[in-house]
């Protein structure tokens, strides 16, 4: 179940990517969009704790397999999702005691590659730009080679399940998703500031989250 949840996440954003013929220069420096979403039935007073792992799920299509994160950049940004939790009234309780409440983060990473092509034509002349001499400007017919550039778009969700319930219902049913979506920098100090910064507006855009 969990792979297909992250194999559909996945997904959603080379659909979403592939779609976007050429990025946005203006955002590739810009914060993360963040949205919420929650099960109107669910009643978030009822829950009393919760568990969430150390590790932070990994799906990318610039790397071999999926994996984890894991070591300083998890504890970071798993710690923050702690501390919210635990402003909010929730205790938080480690294996093997079976907590109310399941959280999951996943980061998403695509890595998409673009290629600026030259226009045809420079300040009136076909084929590239004019060279100057001392008998005049005259046209360069070789045309300008394309520039290859990279760049990257990340997500990175947090899911709330419903696990206090799950015995009634007979599935394990998410309640709360909040998803962070932005274009990644080249530092993973700035990604991981970025994503703290966006776990705690997800929280605030949330206040029904509450013991």
């Amino acid at each position: 179940m969990l792979i297909q949840r992250l194999i559909f996440a996945a997904l959603i954003m080379v659909t979403i990517v592939s779609c976007k013929k050429n990025p946005d220069l203006s955002r590739l420096s810009s914060a993360f969009v963040v949205q919420t979403t929650r099960d109107g039935q669910a009643n978030f007073s009822s829950y009393t704790t919760y568990y969430i792992s150390d590790t932070i799920f990994y799906v990318s299509n610039a790397a071999s397999q999926d994996t984890f994160i894991a070591g300083p950049a998890a504890n970071a940004i798993v710690g923050e999702i702690k501390r919210q939790m635990n402003a909010r009234g929730y205790t938080f309780v480690g294996r093997p005691k079976r907590p109310d409440i399941l959280l999951d983060a996943i980061a998403i990473r695509q890595v998409n590659t673009g290629v600026i092509w030259p226009p045809g034509w420079w300040w009136g002349f076909p084929g590239g730009p004019v060279i100057c001499d001392f008998w005049g400007c005259w046209p360069v017919w070789n045309p300008m080679p394309p520039t290859t550039f990279q760049y990257s778009i990340g997500d990175f969700i947090v899911e709330f399940f419903d696990v206090k319930n799950a015995p009634v219902t007979g599935k394990l049913q998410y309640v709360w998703l909040a998803q962070l979506s932005g274009v990644l920098s080249s530092t993973d100090a700035t990604n991981v500031n970025r994503t703290v910064t966006g776990i705690q507006e997800a929280f605030a855009q949330s206040p029904y989250i509450q013991k």
